[in-house]
Order: structure tokens, then C-alpha cells, then sequence
């Protein structure tokens, strides 16, 4: 029995890699539309959609899997199922409908970019309860990721380019706050697990 545990959380971990690895990726593809939106706010609309489109797809899909691993704190993925179904949805909209969907997209992202905001302050705080010392970052991006997509869905700059950029904005401090989370959370997990699975050991040791 003591064996089959080890299997499992070798293959707990390796799962949490695997999900670690496409949540890396998809936050840098993110950060780097983010970038293009700052740089280009004229994109094509149509083009645009089809790119976020295909992006949250994959993004969501990650964020569904991550939710089912092993997770030793239930703190990395733990509110993944449902934001991974949201960004989903809003993914297949996109691609779907983009001509529909662009004429509500500063508030479509707005919404996107405030609901990952709001679970990121749930995960600050249970950071916080586990004794992770820089839970304030987490904190802090999620505080500045609401303020961000609370000025998208109330659009004070009367839409235009410089609406567009802030939608750059907001994608580039979203996804460089999940790649923060993740590679920040997942650390401490695989940490975390080696000390337990080296007690485990020596439990095992001391009784024979």
C-alpha cells in the first residue's frame, strides 16, 4: 500500500507538470497578445477574435485538466474547473461569432479578466493560511487585474485605440499574474511533497 501511494504521487506530480508546462505556455501567449494589442490597437477585429478565440480554448481546456490533478494544497488549480468552462465558452464564442462577439468584446474580457481577479484574492488568501511568503504578490495582482477590468466594462475612454490598448493591458497583467501563480504555487507543491513523501521514508524505516 505504501508503494502504491509513492506511485501515485509520482504520478500526481507528473500530471501537475504536464498542466504546469501548458499553463506556462498559454499565460506567455497571453502576455504576448497582451503586448501585440499595446503595440498594433488597430488589429483586425476578426482576426483578433479568431486569435483569443483559440487561445482560451486551449487555455480553458489546461485549466479544466489542472483542476483534476492531485493538487497537495488544492491551492495551484483550485478554482480552474469553473474558470476553465468560462474561458472555454467565451473561446468557442469567439471563434463561432466573432462579428457578434467584438461588439460586447471590452466587456466579454472585462468579465474574463475580473472573475480570474476575484478567485486570484481567494488564492492570496489561502497562500497566506499555507505560510507562503509572497501571497502579497498574489494579492496584488489580483487587486490590479479587477481595477483593469472594471475600467473595460464601464469603458470611460469612449471606446477607440486607447480602449483597445487597455485591453492589452489588462491580458498582459492577466497573464503574467497566472504565470506568477503558477510557477510560484506549483514550487512550493513539489517542495512540499518531497519533504512528506522523505517522512513517509523515514516513517517506513524507523518501523522496520
Amino acid at each position: 500500500m505504501r508503494r502504491a501511494g509513492r506511485e501515485r504521487n509520482v504520478f500526481s506530480m507528473k500530471a501537475i507538470q504536464r498542466v504546469k508546462v501548458w499553463s506556462v505556455v498559454c499565460s506567455a501567449l497571453f502576455c504576448a497578445l497582451g503586448v501585440w494589442m499595446i503595440v498594433q490597437p488597430t488589429l483586425s477585429a476578426q482576426a483578433l477574435c479568431y486569435v483569443l478565440g483559440a487561445l482560451a480554448i486551449v487555455s480553458g481546456v489546461s485549466k479544466i485538466v489542472g483542476y483534476f490533478c492531485d493538487d497537495l494544497y488544492n491551492l495551484a488549480f483550485q478554482f480552474d474547473l469553473a474558470m476553465g468552462i468560462f474561458v472555454t465558452a467565451i473561446g468557442v464564442l469567439l471563434v463561432a461569432h466573432p462579428a457578434r462577439v467584438f461588439a460586447f468584446f471590452p466587456v466579454v474580457i472585462g468579465l474574463f479578466v475580473m472573475i480570474d481577479g476575484v478567485f486570484k484574492l481567494q488564492t492570496a488568501v489561502d497562500a497566506r493560511r499555507f505560510g507562503l511568503r509572497n501571497w502579497w504578490l498574489i494579492l496584488l495582482g489580483a487587486a490590479v487585474a479587477i481595477v483593469l477590468s472594471a475600467l473595460l466594462i464601464f469603458d470611460p475612454f469612449g471606446g477607440g485605440e486607447l480602449l483597445m490598448t487597455m485591453i492589452g493591458v489588462s491580458l498582459l497583467i492577466d497573464g503574467l499574474e497566472n504565470l506568477f501563480n503558477v510557477l510560484y504555487t506549483v514550487k512550493i507543491i513539489k517542495r512540499a511533497q518531497k519533504q512528506t513523501n522523505a517522512l513517509r521514508d523515514g516513517d517506513y524505516r524507523d518501523l522496520n
